[in-house]
């Protein structure tokens, strides 16, 4: 029988049997003498030489470069999965529902478990989502952090994380506890993204008559991750210099790029802001400075000023003239009142006459 080392290649087979049927065609057994390969495929499990065949098969197609990539790329979304960390993504403000893998059996409640949804912190102990003991949500075991914000299906243990916050991301656990014994755990990685506002293009102080040296800037906000930003002027490529900073509060990102170029010509100035959503603007910058006005309508202004002002003082002053006239003549017009009071005659004789 011929001696060969083969420890290796079996280790590497039984090892990374998770990955399935690409793996084992990776794996360099076409080098190897048929005996050889006949004992590793048996030793393996892999099967018979009609199925290393169709392993033969599958290695000349994958490897070509672009099948390559896929089939890695393939294989980590699988290792993601094998590792029991499930992976969900959120919008900030969206509702977000992060699956548990426990199922219920049939003769059973949840009455009968302790459900726990937690949310690992580094170094730090555990802030508990939600928490059900004797089919009831205990309310004084969840952080004040999520109080309002997250509910469980009963049926299913899925958690409801509402109003999704930055802050929200990380690993989350669902443990299923029965009669004091943990029965089963879920892990759930949770990202967080949120759209940029659409960029705005602005110039400071911009004098079209003035320098040719332009000052630009960019602004969006409101977007996470941290983005990058990028640039055209009249479809070629320059560079914003550009800085992001986080809110205090909600973690979310603005974007400010500033670009000085050499004003000489009417342009389109492009600005796209990029991360999980990339967005991006246009705006056209033009070189028009106004004409001075000829001398000859310098005349003009005046004249129709004249034309237009003139009649309504006219018209003013007769009005208030007709009222002056029409009070004087009222008071010319009226009557006088006399009154003349002839008295009886006294005692003494007298008697007297008053006029007003």
């Amino acid at each position: 029988m011929q001696v060969f080392n083969h420890q290796f290649l079996l280790t590497r087979i039984k090892d990374i049997s998770i990955l399935g049927i690409f793996e084992k065609a990776s794996i360099d057994l076409l080098v190897q003498p048929l005996a050889v390969r006949q004992e590793l495929l048996k030793l393996s499990g892999i099967g018979s030489l009609e199925e290393m065949m169709h392993i033969q098969k599958a290695e000349l197609m994958f490897s070509r470069p672009s099948l390559k990539g896929f089939l890695w790329l393939g294989l980590f979304v699988l290792q993601s999965y094998s590792s029991g960390i499930l992976p969900m993504t959120a919008e900030v403000g969206d509702e977000v529902k992060l699956p548990c893998k426990f199922k219920i059996p049939s003769h059973t409640s949840l009455k009968s478990y302790i459900v726990y949804w937690q949310k690992h912190i580094e170094g730090r102990k555990d802030l508990v989502a939600i928490a059900y003991k004797d089919g009831k949500e205990m309310s004084d075991s969840k952080d004040p952090y999520y109080i309002n914000r997250t509910r469980m299906n009963e049926q299913n243990f899925t958690l409801f994380i509402s109003s999704v916050k930055v802050s929200d991301k990380g690993t989350y656990k669902c443990i299923i506890i029965l009669e004091s014994d943990k029965i089963s755990e879920t892990y759930v990685s949770l990202s967080v993204i949120a759209a940029f506002s659409k960029p705005k293009i602005y110039a400071e102080q911009f004098n079209a008559c003035g320098p040719t040296q332009l000052t630009l800037r960019c602004f969006s906000y409101g977007g996470y991750p941290e983005p990058t930003m990028s640039g055209l002027i009249n479809n070629e490529t320059v560079e914003w210099s550009y800085t992001s900073i986080p809110d205090n509060q909600t973690e979310l990102f603005n974007i400010t790029g500033i670009l000085t170029l050499n004003f000489t010509e009417d342009s389109v100035v492009h600005c796209s802001v990029m991360s999980n959503f990339n967005v991006s603007t246009n705006q056209r910058i033009t070189r028009k400075c106004p004409s001075a006005v000829p001398s000859s309508q310098l005349f003009v202004i005046p004249i129709c000023l004249v034309a237009v002002v003139g009649p309504i003082m006219l018209l003013l002053y007769h009005i208030v003239h007709k009222r002056s006239r029409s009070s004087c003549r009222t008071s010319h017009n009226q009557p006088v009142l006399k009154v003349e009071m002839t008295s009886q005659p006294h005692s003494n004789g007298t008697s007297g006459t008053a006029s007003f």
